[in-house]
């Protein structure tokens, strides 16, 4: 407590000698910049600022457990989209229930007419609008009658149907029906995914945060030091995941959200407190006081922190132009918590760096203790064996560039009527399988087509026109069979005669109407392949191509179906890759252009980030190809470029500005290339270390997608680092020269322009 008291007294005593705090001991005013104008009142108010952190921490928290209820499942569709639109009118025109879930029941016997009742009635009692069972549609029926369905039709949006699932699964278990009975459908995938989600982030929390306080004990060897880093991670979270809770009251937000915001979250969090402190204690070390210390530490290294938060906040905004649910909760939770992260580190770490000081280093682990080196001189030399850097960096781009290959026959898709996503135990996926081996669950997500006739068509014609168009259908690759009214009610017969006099039979309802004097009709067609196969892709879009031409002029033909919602989603995101792109590179390259006021580094940095997805993704490729045949989810690429070129910027930052500070502090630019690299190598490897151990801490989620995520964004920090950061990257400077960072002359503004033998003062005072 006294040295505390010491400290406080020596800043707020400067500061109200000179009325505004100062580093030099010549109280003359200083223009700050607003890096140092935000730590120079974070170093006269540390109490209030963590004040209001822990309270934001607090309020945090409590949002945070109301979370999980508000996310929805799903969000793999595009709402704008063709299959979407025609969704809707599925509901107006044909009286389509919006929400359908599937009660499976299986015995060992055939499955008793008062099981079938009383599944019924459970359904109806949750709030099913309609009730579909094997008298109704005798396909719902497995030949032996030992496995039967019951599609219950709801009414209520997506959220409120997914949470009917665990309490209709409950009772369907309670009321002891047949062997078994599931719960499936796309809302309970839906619902299962969503808690899963959940259970994949608490799991990687609960294995990654040992291994974090192993990595910083191992790295900085004291208690204080290593608690720092988690507490801001930790409070990283719970602020985000609250406001998460807020956003569900504003719009609707997918269960990704909760597990990007732990995996990005611990790993900016842990890293910009590692540079924050790293550079803390070797300003210590230097012999200066913990209000200098942490005013140059917060203007060198918290100045590239809060260039990184940013850049990932801004990479992590283009995944908002898709405009789908499932990238916009991405984008949502990566942008909240990147920004979240950056205002912890840039104002409650600082603020507690203040009160604690020199303690930073208490509790320390005897065999474990590094004493932090203070900042480099020009006396020592660096070598470096590399005598080609010219053909040592073509060489690792090279390397890379071989590894991206992959990427030229990369199979995207996303498994949105695919219960494959779950783990094999879940009920949901049980039920899903069930059906497809006994039953058949093509027909439970069949190629749905709607053919709209021009105004003022005849029945009779518009009958001879649903034949021609089902026989088409029925002679597509991939087609099993083929649902509609021409097929129940063919000509001569009393349905077909009832059409044609403008009656509609009820056992046609859901297939035909001619409401508002327009016909329209509705073909079921069931693949055989099932409805996530390649064979049923290319149906969708054979059938939006072609059909058109076989019908009379005016007929308009759309797709929908879970498949074409699929398909149109992947369409969606692959489309928007280019835009995504552009809008990344661009923003990155002018925010380094800014920042470093040179083309070439900025330049070089997208290269290099380019090389890394590139890599990444091929060898996420290579591996999906060896544990799976199914292809990478369409979200994969786009998540790793826009994560990747943010997280890299981190590094990118770090080493660029201590090889600028070190050239511009009069080093010669091939030693300021090598002692910025190896004067940085330990902390990049300690950051990267911590990074690859959060993402591969998420390879044990049961979410498919999830686990991609994390393997592909381990892949890139590992090569990020290694490879270009500390081999490349140098390499290809030292080929470049001097003009690579441009005019030797500091400026002030450029905070990394200090010497490391100049202090703080007379940096600012410049």
């Amino acid at each position: 407590m006294a040295s505390q008291a010491r400290n406080s007294a020596e800043v707020l005593g400067t500061a109200r000698r000179c009325g505004i705090y100062m580093l030099h001991h010549a109280c003359r005013p200083l223009e700050l910049s607003p890096v140092k104008k935000i730590t120079a009142f974070v170093i006269r108010r540390p109490r209030s600022v963590l004040a209001v952190w822990a309270l934001l921490f607090v309020l945090g928290a409590l949002l945070a457990l109301r979370l999980d209820g508000a996310l929805s499942g799903g969000g793999f569709s595009n709402p704008r989209a063709e299959a979407a639109v025609a969704q809707k009118t599925l509901q107006s025109t044909f009286g389509e229930s919006p929400q359908q879930l599937v009660v499976v029941l299986r015995s060992d016997a055939p499955v008793a007419v008062a099981d079938i009742e009383t599944a019924a009635r459970l359904a109806t009692d949750a709030g099913a609008e309609s009730i579909a069972g094997p008298a109704d549609q005798p396909d719902l029926s497995s030949p032996d009658e030992r496995t039967v369905a019951l599609i219950a039709g709801f009414d209520d949006d997506s959220t409120t149907v997914q949470n009917l699932v665990p309490d209709l699964q409950a009772e369907l278990n309670a009321a002891g029906l047949a062997a078994d009975g599931y719960v499936t459908g796309q809302p309970a995938l839906d619902f299962q995914l969503n808690a899963h989600s959940k259970a994949d982030a608490l799991r990687a929390e609960v294995i990654v945060f040992p291994v974090l306080i192993v990595v910083l004990l191992v790295v900085f060897g004291s208690v204080v030091a290593t608690l720092l880093p988690l507490l801001v991670a930790g409070s990283a979270l719970m602020i985000s995941l609250g406001f998460g809770t807020l956003a569900t009251q504003v719009t609707e937000i997918s269960n990704l959200y909760s597990n990007i915001v732990s995996m990005i979250g611990l790993a900016v969090a842990v890293d910009y407190s590692l540079f924050i402190i790293k550079r803390f204690r070797e300003e210590l070390a230097a012999g200066r006081t913990t209000p200098d210390a942490v005013m140059e530490t917060m203007a060198t290294a918290g100045h590239s922190v809060l260039f990184s938060g940013i850049a990932v906040a801004v990479a992590l905004s283009a995944l908002f132009i898709p405009q789908v649910m499932a990238l916009t909760s991405i984008a949502l939770g990566g942008v909240v918590v990147a920004l979240v992260a950056l205002a912890v580190t840039m104002l409650a770490l600082p603020a507690a760096l203040v009160l604690i000081g020199p303690r930073i280093d208490a509790g320390r682990i005897p065999f474990l203790t590094r004493r932090a080196k203070p900042p480099v001189t020009k006396a020592a030399v660096v070598s470096s064996r590399i005598r080609r850097p010219g053909l040592v960096g073509a060489a690792g781009a090279l390397v890379l560039a071989i590894v991206a290959l992959p990427v030229l026959g990369l199979s995207l898709q996303s498994p949105v009527a695919s219960a494959t996503v779950l783990p094999a135990d879940d009920p949901a996926r049980q039920g899903l399988e069930l059906l497809e081996s006994e039953i058949g669950q093509q027909g439970l997500f069949p190629v749905d087509v709607i053919v709209t006739f021009p105004a003022g068509a005849e029945p009779s014609r518009a009958l001879d026109q649903t034949a021609t168009a089902s026989a088409w259908l029925a002679e597509r690759d991939g087609v099993e069979s083929v649902l509609d009214a021409a097929t129940l009610a063919p000509a001569g017969s009393p349905g077909a005669l009832a059409l044609e006099a403008g009656t509609t039979p009820e056992p046609l309802q859901r297939l035909w109407s001619a409401e508002g004097g327009r016909i329209s009709t509705r073909f079921l067609a069931t693949t055989s392949e099932g409805p996530d196969s390649v064979a049923a892709h290319d149906l969708v879009v054979e059938v939006r191509n072609g059909l058109s031409g076989q019908l009379d002029d005016g007929a308009k033909v759309v797709v929908t179906g879970a498949t074409a919602q699929g398909l149109d989603f992947d369409d969606t995101l692959i489309g928007s890759i280019p835009l995504i792109a552009v809008v990344v590179l661009v923003l990155t390259f002018a925010m380094l252009a800014f920042a470093w006021r040179s083309v070439i580094l900025p330049l070089l940095a997208l290269g290099f980030n380019l090389l890394v997805v590139g890599a990444s993704v091929g060898a996420l490729t290579l591996v999906q190809g060896l544990i799976s045949n199914e292809p990478l989810n369409s979200v994969t690429p786009i998540l790793l470029l826009a994560v990747m070129f943010g997280l890299s910027m981190d590094y990118m930052v770090i080493i660029m500005s201590r090889m600028r500070e070190l050239y511009r502090g009069g080093l010669p630019f091939d030693q300021a290339v090598l002692r910025g690299a190896a004067v940085t190598r330990g902390m990049i490897n300690s950051a990267a270390l911590i990074m690859v151990a959060v993402f591969l801490s998420f390879t044990t989620a049961q979410i498919s997608i999830v686990r991609e995520i994390g393997i592909g964004l381990a892949i890139a920090v590992v090569l990020d680092a290694v490879v270009i950061r500390m081999l490349v990257m140098p390499s290809v400077l030292r080929a470049i020269g001097p003009r690579a960072f441009g005019r030797r002359e500091s400026s002030p503004d450029v905070p990394w322009a200090t010497s490391a033998a100049e202090s703080p003062a007379e940096a600012v005072s410049r």
